[in-house]
């Protein structure tokens, strides 16, 4: 991706962004794509997203324990903490791989307490800011994250593999849009 700081900014020629630009399309058409995949085909989708969410915790776990292991002072517990926080990546990253099912439902909890918690969030700062002017729209999307909520954990299996992979697959689809967005700006520089 596109390294911009001071060092490097004055070396910053056309090139350089011709170069990031076609970085940036291959992303963003992958993203378009993989987020139309998850649209249309939710229970495939959602088996290639858990297994390659295993591989990520799993390699997260592994960097966790070699830099602790690496990075080790005098300080003990937090080492011990680490390691132990790697090996929990490790074991559930292989949960996800073997049983993608299991793993993708694990998800749906995991993104209904994110969903709970901006509810809340949301609700509070309205109440906060009651009287300003459109003050009711965070009540509205306060409520609609609790209903969202609900639904992911109160439905079945598959309703909740097809939420999962649809809030997924729409979050793909907008960052694809921005990354097109971002390199049409490189193109016009």
């Amino acid at each position: 991706m596109l390294n911009l700081d001071r060092n490097n900014l004055p070396l910053l020629s056309a090139e350089i962004l011709k170069k990031q630009r076609t970085l940036l399309l291959i992303i963003a058409f992958l993203l378009l794509v993989d987020g139309i995949l998850c649209l249309v085909t939710p229970f495939a989708s959602s088996a290639t997203l858990s297994i390659a969410i295993g591989i990520l915790l799993i390699l997260s776990g592994i960097a966790l324990i070699i830099g602790m292991i690496a990075n080790r002072a005098q300080n003990t517990w937090p080492m011990i903490g680490g390691i132990l926080l790697g090996l929990a990546y490790l074991i559930i990253g292989y949960v996800f791989i073997t049983s993608p099912m299991a793993g993708i439902l694990v998800l749906a909890v995991y993104l209904a307490v994110l969903f709970t918690l901006g509810g809340i969030a949301r609700l509070m700062a309205g109440y906060t800011r009651r009287g300003l002017p459109s003050y009711w729209l965070l009540f509205v999307i306060g409520v609609l994250d609790l209903i969202i909520a609900c639904i992911l954990v109160g439905s079945g299996p598959i309703a909740s593999v097809t939420m999962v992979t649809t809030i997924v697959g729409i979050e793909m689809l907008i960052s694809s849009f921005g990354l097109f967005q971002a390199a049409n700006l490189f193109k016009r520089s």
